[in-house]
């Protein structure tokens, strides 16, 4: 038996700066919308009988486009696929961040394990992630469906860590267009 996993994030933010958003419930604006929709438009052929998405805002409205043609999808909101939490950092402009922590910035930012104050490092975010991605394949398997997730900067890359098996320093270097997807087929054993 094979399975589709549809995996995707959501794009541009309605904020004044680029900020660590972090667990910040913040809309999509209107550059974020036209990006869902021509993903929306992109994914129309695809098969999706489960979409999940994290409970933030913009994780949800980006689902709320790409189901606009997915009509009978059921959707299942998990809160581990939240994007990383940013602890101190929260709200704050990257760009300062960067002047301020000089060589740091780029450790705490995409360090896999460096620890942000009252936040989550990448290897936290990790095992949340991970677990959902074991239960998922079982709910797969067991239902023989096909899935979208629509996800965040950091779940996404770990998704694709986990699909893909990818080195942690692989990992670290993902990046994720908001208008493109990328699709695994997933062989399941009887």
């Amino acid at each position: 038996m094979v399975s589709s996993l549809l995996l995707f994030r959501h794009g541009a933010l309605d904020t004044k700066e680029n900020i660590f958003c972090g667990w910040l419930d913040i809309h999509l604006n209107k550059k974020g919308i036209k990006e869902a929709k021509i993903l929306a438009r992109k994914m129309r052929k695809e098969k999706i009988d489960f979409a999940f998405c994290s409970d933030h805002l913009r994780s949800k409205q980006c689902l709320v486009e790409v189901l606009k043609y997915h009509k009978k999808a059921k959707v299942i909101v998990d809160h581990r696929l939240r994007e990383r939490h940013y602890g101190a950092l929260t709200g704050h402009s990257k760009l300062m961040a960067k002047v301020m922590l000089e060589e740091h910035f780029q450790k705490i930012h995409r360090g896999y394990h460096t620890n942000i104050p009252s936040g989550e490092s990448f290897n936290q975010v990790s095992k949340r992630v991970f677990a959902f991605m074991n239960e998922l394949l079982r709910f797969m398997q067991k239902n023989n469906c096909s899935v979208a997730i629509s996800a965040h900067s950091a779940s996404s890359r770990l998704i694709q860590q986990y699909l893909e098996g990818l080195l942690v320093k692989e990992a670290e270097k993902l990046e994720h267009h908001p208008e493109k997807y990328k699709k695994y087929l997933i062989t399941f054993i009887e």
